[in-house]
């Protein structure tokens, strides 16, 4: 039985495989998307993430994890923001 089209695996479900094992086992279920987070991608770095994600012919649902908004005004919420950013690049990838 194949998965439906719109189902997503999140990475964090299977939390310790790295990278190219969470695309793997992904794919292998028949499952067309995941939701991949930040620290994976960081591991391996954006160019080969990007290159592993096309391989695989998953598609990416999500880039996890931004927000820390709530934060006070000052240095701490000013990087949050500015991770936020760096996220959102990432996600252009």
């Amino acid at each position: 039985m194949t998965a439906p089209a719109r189902l997503s695996l999140n990475q964090a479900t299977i939390k310790y495989a790295n990278l190219a094992d969470a695309l793997r086992l992904t794919a292998a279920a028949g499952i067309e998307a995941i939701g991949v987070w930040r620290e994976p991608v960081a591991e391996v770095g954006l160019a080969e993430a990007t290159r592993m994600v096309a391989d695989s012919g998953l598609r990416v649902s999500s880039l996890c994890r931004g927000g820390f908004f709530t934060l006070r005004e000052g240095a701490e919420r000013r990087a949050a923001i500015d991770e936020n950013r760096r996220a959102i690049e990432e996600t252009a990838a």
